[in-house]
């Protein structure tokens, strides 16, 4: 079986095997999809899934299905009613960079280094010309990181221009 799980395999009645590639979805493909699994979902007033599906450039079907279970996992882990935008915003910096590490301690240097190495990635990715704008600048560890900086796309892109990449491999080797 090949490693890219984004696609289906089906025997026919032959025996032949057919293999049917399955493209990322667009922000608006990513919306669709995610309407249908936040049917099940109590929402809170205001959770626009298009919103949603702007801050999840890359995501399949499948991560979306998962965005939705996590946000309502996260909800209900605070006895709430609804779930709500912040809910999947949390959600979302689980599934790209891992569960807060609230029990790592760092001492105030080490915070203060961190925090300068973080700011380091947001002002190259707010000052390169053709790098992704930065979103979220955070300290607090999760997974195997001390801190990070995520940046999004403005726009839902296919291909990357030798300038994008450059400017990509800059913002992400301060």
């Amino acid at each position: 079986m090949p490693e890219d799980l984004h696609q289906l395999v089906h025997v026919d009645v032959f025996g032949a095997v057919l293999t049917v590639r399955l493209d990322r979805p667009d922000k608006r493909g990513r919306s669709a999809i995610l309407k249908v699994h936040l049917r099940k979902i109590a929402l809170a007033p205001g959770v626009d899934p298009d919103q949603i599906a702007a801050l999840t450039p890359g995501f399949t079907g499948a991560d979306l299905a998962n965005l939705a279970n996590e946000a309502a996992l996260l909800a209900t882990r605070q006895r709430a009613d609804s779930v709500t935008f912040d809910d999947f915003v949390r959600a979302i910096e689980r599934i790209l960079a891992g569960p807060e590490k609230k029990n790592r301690v760092l001492s105030v240097t080490e915070r203060k280094v961190v925090a300068h190495h973080e700011m380091g990635h947001a002002l190259l990715a707010h000052h390169l010309e053709h790098a992704d704008p930065p979103h979220k600048i955070s300290i607090i560890g999760r997974g195997m990181a001390l801190g990070y900086a995520v940046s999004l796309p403005r726009e839902d892109r296919f291909t990357r221009r030798k300038v994008e990449l450059m400017a990509q491999i800059g913002r992400a080797h301060v």
